[in-house]
């Protein structure tokens, strides 16, 4: 099993983060990952990006050409990287902020109302928390316990504050999908 993942949206919206949050939460399931960010210089506002692979075999190169994910925050990203995902492959993207993608063959659209979820917990600014969440159900790349103590494990000290509402967020975007 391996799967690729490419993480996008604007900087400030966490885009990064998830990324890495993905790969600590694979490394406590001992699974194989890479992370490979990709941001513009002007950080908070600019475009960012990253890509993942999670496997259960040694990863022989951490470039991501064509993806099995698509985690996307905003519209920009979901025309730049879109095209990038395998036949088959799915686009979770925060349904709140986002006009719904134009339908593409054997492309499987999840819409997550990740903003309005956040702003529902008062915290409008970790809308990444429920499609992380939502990622997670839907993947079944990592377990959710795992990745809720790589949050736990990685939130800097300056935001432990928002770790438990945090906590909640994500298991929102969790159980919108789980049964999907």
């Amino acid at each position: 099993m391996e799967q690729r993942i490419i993480i996008a949206g604007s900087g400030g919206q966490g885009i990064l983060f998830l990324g890495k949050l993905i790969t600590c939460a694979a490394m406590h399931d001992n699974k194989e990952v890479t992370w490979f960010p990709s941001y513009g210089a002007e950080m908070r506002g600019g475009t960012a990006s990253c890509t993942v692979i999670v496997s259960d075999e040694m990863i022989g190169s951490p470039v991501v050409k064509n993806a099995d994910l698509l985690i996307v925050m905003n519209d920009a990203s979901c025309k730049k990287f879109s095209g990038r995902l395998v036949r088959g492959g799915t686009m979770i993207y925060d349904s709140s902020m986002m006009v719904a993608p134009q339908p593409m063959n054997d492309i499987i659209s999840i819409p997550v109302p990740a903003s309005e979820i956040a702003s529902a917990l008062k915290n409008k600014g970790s809308a990444n928390m429920a499609l992380i969440g939502s990622f997670a159900a839907l993947s079944h790349l990592v377990n959710r316990e795992s990745l809720l103590s790589a949050l736990a494990e990685m939130t800097p000290a300056r935001r432990k504050n928002f770790l438990e509402i945090n906590k909640k967020i994500l298991m929102k975007g969790y159980d919108l999908v789980k049964d999907s």
